[in-house]
């Protein structure tokens, strides 16, 4: 789908089609592709990659000062404790990832490597980033909006001034040059996300999505200058299942792998629940009401605990349907 940046998404008719593709690849996907973003090219995006790769390759010396929670860096190469969380229980993970957050919602406000570690400064490079992507966020959330016959702002409300979003810069070493990744079965294990709606551009095969009413998961193609856009947790309860929660995964590769992920939040407040256009007698709540923070502290505790996010038996999305008893 032509998504032409911070520009609206045409008129009448050609914004009718458009609204319309979307809301049939989300509904029988669960992803499209968004391109032609001209605040996010892809001669911007390598300049992204190369100061990803200046920070994975930073000494684990280095890494271990970042380590979460305190830090913003996890990773297998620091130990299988210090490895990403494991979405399915009982699996392990080979990714790496560094995050940054404008809002800080971990136990401990989390440290950024500065200027005497990394030029530019990480909290700054990656704010740039932030912002550039929430000026696609933004157009995006008024598109949903526009799809689902809702008022323009009905998401984009929630995304203003602070929202609990998350943007990751992520590395999967590849099976043949890794020792350490011998000890992971994943590259990430299958989850859905836990916000709004999701950004992911990948540059190497291995991300994999499995459609809505469906048991085969497929490829996610590998497109430099586009992003993949998934939905996430919040906007299917909002729309009472209407829209799925998209269920994804990374396999281990021989061949390394590189991303940067974007989760697009909503503010720590917002009550999550089914609206009421999606709700009727026909259709009655399917989700009980959680705050955007409560969402994400109950996510996060249940993983430390080993509980996982995602139901490999049923295929399903444990965040996504979690039975909350108060918001």
């Amino acid at each position: 789908l032509q998504t032409p940046g911070d520009k609206a998404f045409g008129e009448g008719t050609q914004e009718k089609n458009l609204l319309g593709d979307m809301r049939e690849a989300l509904t029988t996907k669960g992803y499209f592709y968004a391109s032609n973003i001209d605040f996010l090219p892809e001669s911007y995006l390598e300049q992204v990659y190369a100061y990803h790769d200046r920070l994975h390759n930073l000494p684990k010396t280095v890494k271990q000062r970042y380590l979460e929670p305190t830090g913003t860096y996890s990773g297998l190469d620091l130990g299988v404790e210090h490895s990403e969380m494991s979405y399915e229980p009982d699996t392990i993970s080979s990714v790496r990832g560094w995050d940054y957050e404008r809002i800080q919602f971990r136990e401990k406000k989390a440290v950024y490597p500065d200027e005497t570690v990394i030029k530019p400064a990480f909290g700054a490079y990656l704010d740039e980033l932030y912002e550039r992507q929430n000026k696609l966020g933004a157009t995006l959330m008024g598109a949903f909006a526009k799809m689902l016959g809702l008022e323009t702002d009905a998401f984009s409300r929630h995304f203003r001034g602070c929202e609990m979003g998350t943007l990751r810069l992520l590395h999967y070493p590849g099976t043949k040059d890794e020792g350490d990744v011998a000890r992971a079965n994943r590259g990430i294990s299958a989850h859905t996300d836990f916000e709004l709606f999701t950004l992911m551009h990948q540059d190497a095969p291995g991300l994999q999505f499995l459609p809505p009413n469906s048991s085969s998961w497929i490829d996610a193609p590998v497109r430099p200058a586009e992003f993949v856009v998934i939905v996430g947790d919040v906007l299917e309860r909002f729309t009472n299942g209407a829209l799925k929660a998209t269920p994804h995964r990374v396999l281990n590769t021989q061949h390394s792998r590189r991303s940067i992920i974007r989760f697009n939040a909503v503010h720590p407040e917002t009550l999550i629940e089914p609206m009421k256009e999606f709700v009727s007698n026909d259709s009655p709540p399917r989700y009980t009401p959680v705050r955007m923070k409560t969402h994400m502290a109950t996510t996060l505790q249940n993983l430390r605990e080993g509980k996982g996010a995602w139901d490999n038996t049923n295929n399903r999305s444990v965040t996504a349907n979690y039975v909350y008893l108060c918001p």
